[in-house]
């Protein structure tokens, strides 16, 4: 289909509000569809050569571009991996790479493809309403979803017996060798991080003991640049710190533990 024969197959149709061709090749359609913040869903014819006849429609990787500017990077979680691809899937739609796309056979199914990947692209934005704001929600939630998606056995809101007494620990979580105690240090403030720090530091010194074989992991949460140098320093005399950003790592050391 060349371009004036595509203008003329979407002509009065609502949600088509431009057709132009870009200079790499693809059609583009700026349609009706909007991303949650008011900005249009644009969507790209795209040709597979001759080795793959079929049209392709795609996003092009906007749809996950527009997640990663607003901080959700559904790769990170499989729920919101399982959410993306059930969302997707009722359209029709299949992720490939970065790109939401959808196959087409012949130019009938033009509208109704333009329909469904717009559709799709939706709702996979909508995973921005998973987003919990940092300073409403305690940094132990971002931290549980993440030990959900380890697949490890872990308890939240453990009391463990210590030097002094007993030490409560934000979770405790089963790995293949052993089992870690993690404590997680979250602040926005450089006073109350200087404060917490040495609390956490107080906790993981009453449970330096030959008796207790846990792992100790300090999550660090890096949203906020408050912390002091000597204070890390001094946490990792007697625990592993782990940034919260990195979510492969922690996952890792709890995995090997």
């Amino acid at each position: 289909m060349d371009l004036e024969a595509i203008r003329k197959a979407v002509a009065g149709h609502s949600l088509v509000r431009a057709v132009d061709q870009l200079p790499t090749g693809p059609v583009r359609f700026e349609t009706a569809f909007l991303y949650p913040e008011g900005s249009s869903v644009d969507l790209f014819m795209v040709e597979d050569g001759p080795l793959l006849p079929a049209h392709r429609l795609s996003d092009l990787g906007n749809t996950m571009a527009w997640l990663h500017d607003v901080q959700v990077k559904p790769w990170l979680s499989k729920k919101r991996q399982q959410f993306l691809s059930d969302a997707i899937r009722t359209h029709g739609v299949v992720q490939r790479g970065g790109a939401l796309e959808r196959t087409l056979h012949t130019g009938d199914e033009l509208m109704p493809g333009l329909i469904s990947l717009g559709q799709a692209c939706i709702r996979a934005a909508d995973l921005v309403y998973t987003r919990r704001s940092s300073l409403q929600v305690p940094v132990n939630e971002d931290v549980e979803e993440l030990l959900a998606d380890t697949n490890l056995p872990f308890e939240a809101d453990v009391v463990l017996d210590g030097r002094f007494g007993p030490v409560r620990v934000d979770f405790v979580v089963t790995g293949a060798r052993r089992q870690s105690a993690l404590l997680t240090l979250s602040t926005s403030t450089a006073s109350q991080a200087h404060i917490l720090a040495n609390e956490v530091f107080r906790k993981w010194f009453d449970l330096d003991l030959p008796s207790r074989s846990e792992e100790r992991v300090t999550v660090l949460d890096d949203r906020h640049d408050v912390y002091r140098d000597e204070d890390l320093r001094r946490l990792r005399e007697k625990s592993t710190v782990i940034a919260l950003s990195d979510r492969v790592a922690l996952a890792d050391v709890l995995k090997a533990a």
